[in-house]
């Protein structure tokens, strides 16, 4: 079977989850000692990024504990550094190996991210990556009905920067690099508490959404309406009632895209359109956990 990011994505979510988990691409470079004992200067690269930590591939075999020196140069060719820890090795493919990795010190902010707190997403519609067009800040962005209203339209939001101290065009933010791994995990999802929308007001908006199912090719779909509960959208494939999957809404290919578990609550055929619509809610992962 493909290993592929979505695959990843269920290791991570394993973990107790800070912060959204981005699925981008940075560049960097890992220093320390390998499983050997032998000491290396390695490049590597995300697959995933959060405010505490990674998913990266680099072709050094490490070991669960490892301690390393994880370095690389922004968009402004300034050097961040921080220190991390391998929790544990999701897999291994032509390209290496592929770690989980928690960082010593997230307000270093190594990627050059803003996260904001998990709790403030509570009664968001959709979330994304997005970057100001002036200072290229990059931030995740948890839309309301305006803003979620102003992109679709648009393309872009109108947010207030802090680096520039004043209003800005702000747009979905593009990986540095076209690299990407693929990975694989067999590891099982964490129990997770669904939270349904019916009572929650629904905004209709035509935009992409991209669903990944473990072991399947993604598949971009239409979504028809969000809440802050949950979503609906139109696709080519069939999810059968109670299947969790993950979505990212909206979708650019090759931005920086945020996924989230939702699970499958009904599924109706089209016939005349050879289409399937799908109610979805959102899994809000156990208080317990951290990523």
């Amino acid at each position: 079977m493909a290993t592929t990011k979505e695959d990843v994505a269920q290791v991570a979510q394993s973990g107790v989850r800070q912060s959204d988990r981005v699925s981008f691409t940075l560049a960097l470079e890992a220093i320390g000692s390998d499983a050997s004992g032998q000491d290396f200067i390695a490049p590597a690269h995300t697959i995933l990024v959060s405010r505490n930590g990674a998913v990266l591939l680099l072709k050094t075999k490490l070991a669960a504990g490892q301690e390393l020196l994880l370095r690389r140069k922004d968009r402004s060719n300034q050097l961040r550094a921080g220190r991390a820890q391998v929790i544990a090795e999701i897999d291994k493919n032509g390209d290496g190996f592929v770690y989980a990795v928690a960082l010593e010190d997230p307000a270093i902010n190594l990627w050059d991210i803003e996260f904001p707190p998990l709790e403030e997403s509570e009664e968001t519609l959709a979330r994304m990556l997005v970057e100001c067009s002036f200072c290229q800040r990059r931030e995740v962005a948890y839309l309301n009905e305006k803003e979620l209203k102003a992109f679709e339209a648009r393309r872009c939001l109108a947010r207030h920067c802090p680096h520039c101290g004043t209003p800005a065009i702000f747009t979905q933010a593009q990986e540095d690099s076209a690299t990407t791994a693929n990975t694989k995990t067999t590891s099982a999802s964490a129990p997770a508490k669904i939270y349904p929308s019916r009572n929650r007001t629904r905004v209709k908006a035509r935009i992409l959404a991209c669903i990944r199912q473990r072991g399947f090719s993604e598949e971009v779909a239409v979504c028809e309406d969000l809440s802050s509960g949950g979503l609906s959208f139109r696709s080519r494939n069939q999810y059968a009632e109670g299947t969790r999957v993950e979505v990212a809404v909206p979708f650019t290919p090759g931005s920086g895209n945020i996924f989230v578990p939702i699970r499958i609550v009904f599924s109706q055929e089209m016939p005349t359109a050879g289409l399937y619509r799908h109610g979805a809610a959102y899994i809000k992962a156990p208080a317990n956990q951290t990523s």
